[in-house]
């Protein structure tokens, strides 16, 4: 079994995750490499009970009848819960890729048709692509947001034939070899086996999650031969489904897309259309298994080498939780039940001001990834929201907070030695020595620049340390991943 340094394991779980403190680290390096990514994978495994609780005691989705507490800013809160407090980090990150591979948005779509869309995704997240993409075309969301419902015997609309071979699955063209993928024929063809595709809101429904009933209208549905990639037959759309899914360019695209999101951006390089290709194998060898493809990418040399070290922007969801869940810090989302609730809702206001208002993407093709994250605007966010993190004391009210106790833990007798430990913490971060001075002279000099040397003590972890840490967070290498 490989093993894996202290360095690599934050890396594994900054891109699994959204990181996490050092004794977390330390237990995936006791693991070795192939161990620590089983463990993440096999998230069934873990036991999330405290997740469960806070939900329950937070959120009030019981009564499905009662479709108002499912709005927009419930269901946010909720998904920056589960990314805060869940054990299983991977889940929630694997969620995260789909809703911007899959992407719908509120701008469209109701709002519990997006929350039952983020549930089947994290339930289906693992699954083969096969059936992944079966429940994508039969959900609620998707339907309302590509005009599926509109596509019907005679007059078939096209919206979700063409998304599906475009940005679902294989690309307009071949990432490999740079061929067509389809026609337009194909596009015509395949939207008139999905007619008839919609949804009947479930009145007998007892949970929110069965609130939207997939059927196909009969009567609706064209059921005559279609050619669709020079073969000719009465496909349906679960026919397409497979036909799609087995195709060499669908393993080829989605080996792209996972490393854009996990590792680093797919160049059109020879060296890099051989690393698709590689794990492209992997998709097909094992009956189009997301497990396992995932997990190849991640036990990779590819995924641990230099050049995928911070080689991408942290997402806007990825600062905010990030800093909580490196620092050991909180979330505190309130509760929305009774007759004054009481919440908050820090993470999505600033996550939505940074860029990434999850629930709900720009278009249909999602998120522009890393540079696309970075401008003037969105910077001063993330420092914002450093400030927000940093500055509240209020630990009886919901929002986002660190302890003094919390950060007492990393810190050192020495100025030098706690500026390396929350480098380290909150990366492990390479400044270079100059940045490494300029913190430790922040730490031993007051408010007017004299200096005053460093005591470690509960008012230099009151006002200093809290300082320092805002700092290191405002730095260009933690905006990296």
């Amino acid at each position: 079994m490989a093993s894996i340094t202290f360095d690599e394991a934050t890396h594994l779980l900054r891109r699994m995750g959204f990181g996490g403190p050092p004794d977390e680290i330390d237990g995936l390096v006791e693991r070795g490499r192939e161990g620590a990514v089983d463990h993440l994978i096999n998230y069934s495994q873990i036991d999330n009970k405290p997740l469960n609780n806070l939900i329950a005691a937070s959120f009030d989705f019981a009564d499905v009848r009662d479709n108002r507490k499912v709005n927009q800013g419930e269901i946010r809160r909720l998904w920056f819960t589960r990314m805060v407090h869940s054990r299983r980090q991977f889940e929630e990150k694997m969620t995260l890729f789909w809703h911007n591979h899959f992407a719908t948005a509120l701008s469209k779509v109701q709002d519990i048709a997006m929350y039952n869309q983020n549930v089947m995704l994290r339930a289906n997240a693992l699954e083969r692509f096969d059936t992944l993409l079966k429940r994508v075309a039969e959900d609620a969301a998707m339907i309302i947001w590509l005009d599926s419902n509109t596509n019907v015997l005679g007059s078939p609309n096209e919206n979700f034939a063409r998304e599906l071979q475009e940005l679902f699955t294989m690309g307009i063209t071949d990432v490999v070899t740079g061929e067509a993928n389809y026609t337009e024929n194909d596009v015509k063809e395949i939207a008139r086996a999905f007619t008839g595709y919609t949804f009947r809101t479930n009145r007998a429904a007892t949970s929110i999650e069965n609130f939207f009933q997939f059927f196909i209208n009969a009567a609706r549905h064209d059921n005559t031969a279609k050619t669709v990639y020079g073969q000719t037959a009465n496909f349906t759309g679960d026919d397409i489904i497979t036909i799609v899914a087995a195709r060499r360019a669908t393993g080829r695209y989605l080996v792209k897309k996972l490393f854009d999101f996990f590792v680093y951006p797919i160049t059109s390089s020879s060296a890099d259309k051989q690393t698709v290709d590689k794990f492209a194998n992997v998709y097909q060898s094992s009956d189009h298994s997301m497990k396992e493809l995932v997990r190849a990418i991640f036990v990779s040399d590819e995924f641990y080498s230099d050049r995928a070290r911070f080689a991408l922007v942290k997402q806007p969801v990825e600062f905010i939780v990030g800093a909580i869940r490196m620092l050991g810090g909180q979330y505190a989302p309130g509760i929305s039940a009774g007759e004054r609730p009481d919440v908050s809702n820090v993470p999505a206001s600033f996550s939505r001001a940074m860029g990434e208002d999850i629930y709900n993407p720009p278009d249909v093709a999602g998120w522009v990834l890393n540079l696309g994250w970075v401008n003037t605007a969105t910077m001063l966010e993330r420092f914002n929201y450093t400030n927000q993190l940093l500055s509240n004391r209020r630990t009886d009210r919901p929002g986002v907070f660190i302890t003094n106790d919390q950060l007492k833990k990393y810190t050192k007798s020495s100025s030098k030695k706690t500026v390396k430990k929350f480098l380290s913490v909150l990366g492990p971060l390479d400044t270079g020595k100059d940045v490494v001075k300029m913190l430790k002279n922040y730490l031993e000099t007051d408010d007017n620049g004299n200096a005053v040397g460093y005591t470690n003590n509960d008012a230099t972890v009151e006002k200093k340390i809290r300082g320092l840490v805002h700092q290191i967070m405002c730095l260009p290498e933690f905006q990296l991943n």
